[in-house]
């Protein structure tokens, strides 16, 4: 049994790009577009970006109660 102190540590997300960075017009067209229930593979497209970066966004703009949840999450109504 390894011990926690000697215990590897795991960094995660580091070996993909993801867009930290958002313009306030880019939040504003993917709260539209969430809303209209555009499925992830359809947003990363819109968004000119990757479905990591767009599942991350997803949750900050939730948590921050700028958009609603979905019946179906990422894949749309």
């Amino acid at each position: 049994m390894v011990s926690a102190r000697n215990e590897p540590t795991i960094l995660i997300l580091d070996d993909i790009e993801i867009k930290w960075t958002w313009k306030e017009s880019e939040l504003l067209h993917f709260q539209e577009v969430w809303a209209d229930g555009v499925p992830i593979n359809d947003l990363a497209r819109e968004l000119k970006t990757n479905r990591r970066s767009v599942a991350l966004l997803v949750m900050d703009q939730e948590m921050k109660g700028e958009i609603e949840q979905r019946k179906f999450g990422l894949y749309g109504n």
